[in-house]
């Protein structure tokens, strides 16, 4: 199925993303749809061709876990020419250039950040031929993920942090020694030491983030089992379902929970995606959780962030939620 946007219609319809405050940059605020990317073509022919093919297929891929079939990022195409030329295609927050130069000896990766708006990341892949540029993005295209996704991490805490809540802020520094870029509209649903769970609930869908911690005595804090468990022990004392007896557990049977092991701002930390539904009821949805220790105070801590939001797509309010816990630093 072809996922690719029809790319003006979408730039009339723009969030221009605010700056979070202090001196103004003459830099303009990157523009676009969250998870959206620019791809920019020497000519049509090539994006209808064998390239756009290759990057559909990775990018249009299906976002991990989630209970529809979502894309992993949606795709707009420019040519060269018509992007050389605008000034709000280049705005853009996330652009991905492909140049084909038969003067070029092999194919080569440039990254350059904040060139023509902030936050922005722009990837430009030159090569000789088609068949060079499709073998190099195929051992790049990973890495080429990880960059758009950080940027998208990074432009929503750069707006979160302008309207962070300050209540919970103070709340999360008090009682687990660290921050979290929470913008307004969440609320302290329910507090314990060990345990917090925040909430915003809107019309049409409801967000939820838990912080929890125990004392650091073993590496098994990072086995993907003991994790889930872990989370459904709290889940089922903390969290319930609208109908008595009810409470949200980690549905294993509809979906294989995805675990693996990364590099958390810095930290090692386990990421657990998934999802949840209700006991005795019929709610559900996506989660992620991150998983690492504190190591100044030889804690284990864990961020999980999940959305509900029936018959809507899931997409953009995880990614928001990753931001939030992407965002995360312990205080000293």
């Amino acid at each position: 199925m072809n996922r690719t946007l029809v790319l003006i219609p979408y730039f009339f319809l723009f969030i221009i993303l605010n700056s979070c405050g202090g001196k103004k940059s003459s830099m303009p605020q990157s523009v676009g749809k969250t998870a959206e990317i620019v791809v920019v073509t020497n000519n049509q022919t090539k994006w209808d061709g064998e390239i756009g093919e290759t990057v559909r297929t990775f990018f249009n891929q299906d976002f991990e876990v989630l209970p529809q079939t979502e894309p992993l990022f949606g795709l707009a195409n420019l040519q060269i020419v018509n992007f050389n030329n605008s000034k709000m295609f280049k705005s853009h927050h996330n652009i991905f250039i492909i140049n084909i130069d038969k003067k070029s000896k092999e194919a080569t990766l440039e990254v350059k950040k904040d060139l023509w708006s902030r936050p922005q990341r722009i990837v430009k892949i030159t090569a000789p031929t088609d068949s060079s540029f499709i073998n190099f993005f195929n051992k790049k295209k990973e890495v080429i993920e990880s960059i758009f996704m950080e940027s998208e991490r990074e432009r929503l805490i750069r707006t979160f942090k302008a309207f962070k809540d300050h209540e919970i802020q103070n709340e999360l520094r008090k009682n687990f020694d660290l921050t979290l870029e929470v913008p307004g509209g969440f609320f302290i649903a329910k507090k314990y030491s060990n345990f917090m769970w925040l909430r915003k609930e809107g019309q049409k869908n409801s967000l939820g983030i838990l912080i929890y911690t125990y004392d650091f005595t073993d590496t098994l804090a990072f086995n993907p089992e003991r994790i889930i468990s872990y989370r459904n022990t709290l889940s089922k004392e903390y969290i319930p379902g609208p109908s008595e007896g009810s409470f949200m557990v980690v549905d294993e049977k509809f979906m294989p929970v995805i675990s693996r092991r990364i590099d958390f701002n810095g930290m090692f930390a386990v990421e657990t995606r998934g999802l949840w539904k209700v006991e005795g009821d019929f709610m559900g949805g996506p989660f992620v959780n991150y998983t690492f220790v504190d190591e100044k105070r030889n804690k284990v801590i864990t961020l999980d962030g999940y959305v509900y939001a029936p018959n809507a797509k899931k997409r953009d309010l995880l990614i928001q939620l990753e931001a939030i816990l992407y965002s995360v630093k312990l205080t000293d």
